[in-house]
C-alpha cells in the first residue's frame, strides 16, 4: 500500500492509467490532495509499478494504473509505502507469477495527450493529522510483535 499526493496530473491516468510525472507548476503547489493505492506488481521493461486504484473499473486501465519508479521513489510524490512482512499461508510460488514482461506501459502515455486540466476541480479537506500519527503509531507497534 501506499500513499501518493494528488497532483492534476493523476487525472491524465483516467484514460489510459498512465501515470506522469507531475509538471513543476504542479510540484511548487503547497498543498495537495492525498490518496492511497495498492501496488500490485512491477515492470521493469516499462520502469513502473503496476498499481490498483480505488475510483473502479472505469478509471485508467480497468482500474490499474502504471506509475514510474522515479515517481513512486521520489519523497515529494510518494510520501507512504507499506508492506506485508507475513500472511498465514505463504505460498506465493513462482508458479503464480506471469513473468511477460513484454509490455511497455509507459508508451500509452502518447495516447493521452489532453493537457486541457481545467475541466477539474480540486477540493481542499482538512485532517486532523494527530488522528493520523497515533493510528499510525498503532499499527506499527503491533506489526512488530509478529
Amino acid at each position: 500500500a501506499l500513499g501518493l499526493r494528488l497532483h492534476q496530473s493523476l487525472d491524465k491516468a483516467s484514460k489510459t492509467g498512465v501515470v506522469p510525472i507531475p509538471n513543476e507548476d504542479e510540484q511548487s503547489r503547497t498543498e495537495h490532495g492525498r490518496h492511497a493505492l495498492l501496488a500490485v506488481g512491477y515492470s521493469d521493461q516499462s520502469r513502473a509499478f503496476i498499481v490498483r486504484n480505488s475510483w473502479g473499473e472505469d478509471w485508467g486501465d480497468k482500474g490499474y494504473c502504471y506509475i514510474p519508479y522515479d515517481y513512486m521513489t521520489n519523497p515529494n510524490f510518494c510520501f507512504d509505502a507499506w508492506t506485508i512482512r507475513q500472511v498465514e499461508n505463504d505460498d506465493i510460488s513462482h508458479d503464480h507469477w506471469d513473468n511477460d514482461d513484454s509490455i511497455d506501459y509507459q508508451m500509452k502515455a502518447g495516447e493521452n495527450d489532453d493537457d486541457n486540466d481545467d475541466d477539474h476541480e480540486i477540493q481542499e479537506i482538512e485532517e486532523d493529522d494527530e488522528d493520523e500519527d497515533s493510528e499510525s503509531t498503532s499499527i506499527s507497534s503491533s506489526s512488530s510483535e509478529d
